[in-house]
């Protein structure tokens, strides 16, 4: 249940970033930042879910 909210809230994340894209497409820094903020929270989503559920013990 847990990985089903982090997918839920990562996917929400992705889509507010993409959703916003033309605000921001002609600045070259904020597109880095935005790709780098789903990047980094994709590999932070990746790891808390791989953790073991501290209930299963």
């Amino acid at each position: 249940m847990r990985n089903r909210w982090i997918l839920i809230g990562y996917l929400g994340l992705f889509f507010l970033i993409v959703s916003f894209y033309d605000a921001y497409a002609d600045n070259d820094l904020l597109v880095v930042a935005a790709a780098a903020i789903i990047l980094i929270t994709g590999l932070i989503a990746w790891v808390w879910s791989v953790q073991p559920n501290k209930d299963d013990e």
